[in-house]
């Protein structure tokens, strides 16, 4: 089985900023505990334009992270109900589509520097050319990692729904019902 993750990541030190915007949204979903300033939540939107949707009452940076192993990556910024960064790459079909729809790289870099890491080769990651990029560290890890993102591999509102209780309260995941 491919890897499939679809995931929102709220920049801020509050969970209960994540829970508040699902909530003001009337959307239900899973709520991550933070990690390097960053709140991981999963929404179930049953098929509705989830990303305009959070927007709307976001609170700030939030980042919309799909990956597909084994055909595609889509990655995106708001900031509040702005769209800042918007990129997507499919390798679904016999070659590789990359779209660079708004691509602020000066706005990734910060971000990325903030968390004191590197952003050398910053272009090359998203043009799939650098040679960290494997099959064990894709573009979109390389993207997570740098930007200091925790919940990024394996996470989705169908694989935390499948939690019981006692697991969502190991892994430090509250649920939001809308």
């Amino acid at each position: 089985m491919s890897g499939f993750s679809e995931s929102f990541h709220l920049k801020t030190w509050d969970p209960n900023k994540a829970a508040t915007l699902l909530m003001d949204v009337e959307m239900s979903g899973y709520v991550c505990s933070e990690r390097n300033g960053w709140v991981t939540f999963v929404v179930d939107y049953r098929g509705r334009d989830v990303d305009k949707i959070l927007s709307e009452f976001n609170p700030g940076l939030l980042v919309y992270y799909v990956y597909l192993e084994d055909h595609m990556w889509i990655f995106k910024i708001y900031n509040k109900d702005e769209l800042v960064f918007d990129y997507e790459a499919n390798w679904a079909g016999e070659s590789l589509l990359i779209e660079k729809r708004l691509f602020d790289l000066d706005l990734l870099q910060e971000m990325i520097r903030l968390q004191g890491n590197l952003t050398d080769d910053l272009e090359q990651v998203f043009d799939f050319t650098d040679n960290k990029i494997s099959n064990e560290n894709p573009p979109a890890y390389l993207i997570a990692q740098k930007l200091g993102l925790d919940h990024y591999e394996w996470i989705s509102l169908d694989r935390v729904s499948d939690l019981n209780q006692n697991q969502l309260k190991e892994l430090g995941i509250i649920e939001v019902e809308s």
